[in-house]
């Protein structure tokens, strides 16, 4: 995106009808994690974050918005979402906001599914209003997450059990009570595969216990890509392109992208700023981005025909972030397509790392933003 946000919460996509099917397969021995993700993107990446300082490693899957759907910790906990549901669900002072995804703070701090419920009770989840939130751990415990008029709604279970798009389907197959092994769990999800706009995008099991990932997409594959966790975390941070997994396994670790970093930002400091002329330019490109009256004159033709019919969505965009209040130069290098300016730009309800290339006329070839965190109060990130 140009300007704002560059996550996206499953939750916000509008289906009629259920995406995703998630469910768990367990006895007193296995415990495996299934779901297929369904949705219209087929930009699909799964992605390593060793742990850290007061964090578990995790392996995190989904788009190319960077936005964790599903992951899995070193700690055998999983979790993965339903969306497609209308609840009630206002925003709560009381509870705490986290930098970030709330689902990625969870998983990287919780071991089991009692942290996680306390973590959700705690901390404020907005996603609740349109979307349900499987837990499960390795000792064959799960919790359904999701709210109900107005209050967070919490099922716990210890057998196998799941819900969304094919939960007719997934029903009678759990009634069977299949044995916990991936064979079965594929089985399942084949069974369950959604057709369509959003058909199914990609599959994945997780072992809970051992850590081992087995992906699959049904419509492309003959056999499954398996990973796993803990050798794919002594590589480092990196991340897979899920469509060409099988081709990628075999070369060096791709690094991680920026909208995939853990707080990105805070790998940001002010630097000497030389251009004040360049730093009033991008401020009057966003103030006029914010009053929906963008300049054509600050962007390269390309660009300009890029973005001039977006300008409304970035107006209405740019409202959620409030007033501008500062800009703050965190980086400046020369390149060969330009000139590369990041800014740390403030707003009164948002910090936004934003990235420009300029051209010799310092119109604008490029922007994106490559991180945006929203502020809210009691945050313990």
């Amino acid at each position: 995106m140009i300007f704002g946000l560059t996550v996206a919460l499953i939750t916000s996509i509008p289906l009629p009808i259920h995406a995703c099917t998630i469910f768990v397969l367990t006895d007193a021995d296995q415990i495996l994690f299934c779901n297929n993700e369904d949705y219209s993107n087929p930009v699909t990446r799964i992605w390593f974050v060793p742990a850290g300082d007061g964090f578990y490693g995790c392996v995190y899957i989904g788009f190319d918005d960077g936005w964790a759907q599903g992951g899995l910790n070193t700690e055998g906990l999983a979790f993965d979402w339903v969306a497609g549901y209308m609840e009630e669900w206002e925003s709560s002072e009381v509870m705490k906001r986290v930098r970030g995804n709330p689902s990625e703070r969870m998983l990287e701090t919780c071991t089991t599914i009692d942290d996680a419920i306390t973590f959700y009770r705690e901390h404020w989840e907005p996603g609740f209003y349109r979307a349900k939130i499987l837990v499960a751990d390795k000792s064959g415990a799960s919790v359904i997450i999701g709210a109900k008029d107005g209050e967070l709604q919490v099922e716990v279970a210890d057998q196998s059990r799941g819900f969304g798009y094919g939960a007719r389907t997934l029903g009678k197959m759990l009634n069977k009570r299949p044995e916990p092994t991936v064979a079965n769990g594929f089985n399942i999800l084949r069974a369950c595969l959604q057709e369509g706009l959003n058909a199914t995008k990609y599959s994945y099991v997780f072992d809970l216990k051992t850590g081992e990932i087995y992906l699959f997409r049904f419509a492309e594959w003959t056999e499954e890509a398996k990973l796993n966790l803990t050798l794919e975390l002594e590589q480092g941070e990196h991340y897979y392109d899920v469509p060409q997994i099988h081709q990628q396994l075999s070369q060096q670790p791709i690094p991680l992208l920026y909208n995939m970093e853990r707080f990105l930002l805070d790998q940001y400091k002010p630097i000497p700023d030389d251009e004040p002329e360049i730093k009033i330019q991008i401020r009057a490109m966003i103030q006029d981005a914010c009053a929906g009256t963008m300049n054509p004159d600050h962007y390269t033709s390309e660009l300009w025909r890029e973005i001039s019919p977006l300008q409304e969505e970035i107006q209405t965009e740019l409202e959620r972030f409030g007033d501008l209040i500062s800009l703050i130069l965190v980086d400046r290098k020369g390149e060969d397509e330009g000139r590369s300016y990041r800014y740390r730009v403030e707003f009164e309800n948002a910090t936004v790392l934003q990235h420009y290339i300029l051209d010799e006329q310092n119109q604008a070839a490029f922007i994106q933003s490559e991180s945006t965190e929203m502020k809210y109060i009691e945050a313990d990130w």
